[in-house]
C-alpha cells in the first residue's frame, strides 16, 4: 500500500468519527418531525410509513379499558371487605381480615303481672293488688373484637331502667386463662350470671336479691385448665371496688374479693343459659363451688343507676340516707354450692347459698351486729317431645322451689317459693313466651304463715 493511500483512510476514518459524534450530540427528532436541516424523499417517507406497525382498533380499545381500570383497582384497594351475618346473638360485621368484628342485638320483653310483680319480703307485700303491663326490658347490646380476635369488647345499655350495664375488655388470648376488665357480671353463680333472656322462668327466684354479687367495677382472671381430663376445672378469681355499677368510687380502702371453681365432673361446661331446648346427646354435669367478700356501705346490689343497696326486708340503714350508712359500715361474706346438669331435654339445677353481714358500727358481739342467712333453691325443667313424639318440640315445663331464711337467729320468718311454667321456645330463648304461676308464702314471726299467688305471662324477644 502506498503512502497517499494510507493519508487516504486516515482522513476517511476522522472524517467518519465527527459526523458520529456529532449525530449523538444532536437533540432527538421527535414523533412526526422531520430532523432539521434535512429532506424527506417523498418515496422514501411512503416506504417508512408501509413498514411501521398500526395498531388495530380492538388493541386501542383495550388498552383504553386497561388505562381505566387502574383508578378503579386503586379506589378498591382503599376499602376492606365486609361481611354481614346474622345469627342466634344478632347482626354480625365482619371486615374479614380478622382486625374487626361487631355483633348487635336488641333485646325486648314485655310482661303481665297479677296481683304484683316483685318477690314479697314482708306480710304487707302480700296485701298487693293489681294487674300490670310492664316493658320489663329493652336492651342493646354490642360485642365484638378490635385489632385481634382475641382482644374482645362488650357493652349493653338498658333504656327501661337507663343504666349502663356492661362495658368490659377481655384479653382472651388464651383458653386457661382471660383477663377481664371494666364494668361486668361477677362470675359467682348461676341464676344471677345467666342472662334474664336465658332463664327457664320468667325472672329469677326469690334468693336473688338477698344472695346476688351482681354487677361490679373491676378484674377477673377466668379460664379453663386440664381439658378433658378427669380434673376439668373452670375457675374465676376477681377484685372488685365493691359497690356495684352506679357508683363511681369506693367508699373506703377495701376491696370486694370473689372465686368460684367449677369442676366439670361429666362432659363440658355447661352455657351461662338455662333449659335445654338444644336436646343435648351427651350428659353434662357440673358442681361448683363460689366464695366473697366485702366491706363497705352495701349489703346488697341491683343493676341500677343507684346499685348500692340494703338488704330487702332489713332494718340496715341505706346508704342512700342522711344519716345513711357509713363508709366500710358493713362487713359481708357469703358462699354458694352449685349443680348443674343437661341432657336430651332435661335441665337439672341446685343452689345453696349463705351469707353472714357483720354491722361494724355495733359493738355486741351478738344479733344484730352479726347476722347470718341461709337460702336455697331446685328447678327442674324437661321436653317432653323427648319421649312423647305429639307432643310439639318446642314445649318445655318446669317447676322450682325456693326458700330464704333472712336471719336464722330470729324464728319464724322464712320465705317460700313454689313456681310451676310453660314455655314456648318458637325461636330458642330469643323468641319465647311464658305462663307461670306461683305459691309465695311468708311466715309470720307471730305464728302461722300468709301466702298468695302471682300469675305472670311473658314474651322474649330479641334481635
Amino acid at each position: 500500500m502506498s503512502l497517499k493511500s494510507v493519508y487516504f483512510l486516515v482522513a476517511v476514518a476522522f472524517w467518519g468519527s465527527q459526523t458520529l459524534l456529532a449525530q449523538a450530540k444532536a437533540p432527538e427528532a421527535r414523533t412526526g418531525e422531520k430532523p432539521a436541516g434535512s429532506a424527506v424523499n417523498p418515496s422514501e417517507a411512503q416506504k417508512q410509513a408501509d413498514v411501521m406497525p398500526v395498531a388495530k382498533p380492538a388493541e386501542i380499545k383495550s388498552a383504553a379499558a386497561g388505562a381505566e381500570a387502574k383508578p378503579e383497582k386503586a379506589e378498591k384497594a382503599d376499602k376492606l371487605p365486609l361481611g354481614v351475618t346474622y345469627g342466634d346473638k344478632g347482626l354480625t360485621f365482619d371486615t374479614g381480615d380478622g382486625k374487626f368484628g361487631l355483633t348487635m342485638q336488641h333485646r325486648l320483653q314485655f310482661r303481665y303481672a297479677y296481683p304484683f310483680d316483685a318477690d314479697p319480703r314482708t306480710l304487707t307485700d302480700l296485701d298487693a293488688e293489681g294487674h300490670s303491663f310492664l316493658v320489663r326490658r329493652a336492651r342493646f347490646k354490642v360485642n365484638g373484637y378490635a385489632y385481634k380476635k382475641w382482644l374482645k369488647y362488650n357493652m349493653q345499655y338498658d333504656w327501661s331502667q337507663p343504666v349502663l350495664r356492661d362495658f368490659s375488655i377481655d384479653v382472651a388470648r388464651f383458653s386457661w386463662a382471660t383477663l377481664r376488665i371494666g364494668r361486668a357480671k361477677v362470675l359467682y353463680n348461676d341464676e344471677r350470671v345467666a342472662s334474664s333472656g336465658r332463664q327457664q322462668f320468667v325472672n329469677r327466684s326469690i334468693l336473688n336479691d338477698v344472695f346476688t354479687v351482681d354487677r361490679q367495677q373491676g378484674v377477673q382472671l377466668i379460664g379453663r385448665v386440664l381439658e378433658n381430663t378427669p380434673a376439668d376445672f373452670n375457675y374465676m378469681v376477681g377484685v372488685f371496688s365493691g359497690r356495684g355499677v352506679g357508683e363511681r368510687l369506693n367508699d373506703d380502702a377495701s376491696m370486694m374479693y370473689a372465686a368460684r371453681l367449677q369442676w366439670n365432673a361429666v362432659g363440658d361446661p355447661i352455657e351461662w343459659s338455662q333449659s335445654d331446648d338444644k336436646y343435648t346427646q351427651r350428659l353434662n354435669l357440673n358442681i361448683a363451688f363460689g366464695a366473697a367478700t366485702n366491706k363497705s356501705n352495701c349489703t346488697a346490689f341491683e343493676t341500677d343507676a343507684v346499685s348500692c343497696r340494703r338488704l330487702p326486708g332489713s332494718n340496715y340503714p341505706p346508704p342512700a340516707s342522711t344519716p345513711g350508712a357509713q363508709a366500710g359500715m358493713f362487713k359481708v361474706d357469703q358462699g354458694v354450692f352449685e349443680i348443674r346438669s343437661v341432657y336430651k331435654g332435661l335441665y337439672f339445677k341446685h343452689e345453696s347459698h349463705v351469707k353472714r353481714v357483720i354491722d361494724q358500727s355495733v359493738t355486741t358481739n351478738a344479733w344484730p351486729r352479726d347476722a347470718e342467712m341461709w337460702g336455697a333453691l331446685v328447678q327442674l325443667g324437661y321436653f317432653p317431645h323427648a319421649v312423647i313424639d305429639w307432643v310439639p318440640s318446642e314445649l318445655e315445663v318446669a317447676g322450682r322451689v325456693a326458700w330464704v331464711d333472712p336471719n336464722i337467729a330470729v324464728s319464724g320468718n322464712n320465705q317460700n317459693e313454689y313456681t310451676g311454667i310453660l314455655n314456648w321456645f318458637a325461636n330458642s330463648h330469643n323468641n319465647k313466651i311464658s305462663f307461670e304461676v306461683s305459691q309465695l308464702v311468708l311466715q309470720n314471726p307471730a305464728g302461722g304463715n300468709s301466702t298468695e299467688q302471682r300469675y305472670r305471662s311473658q314474651w322474649e324477644f330479641s334481635f
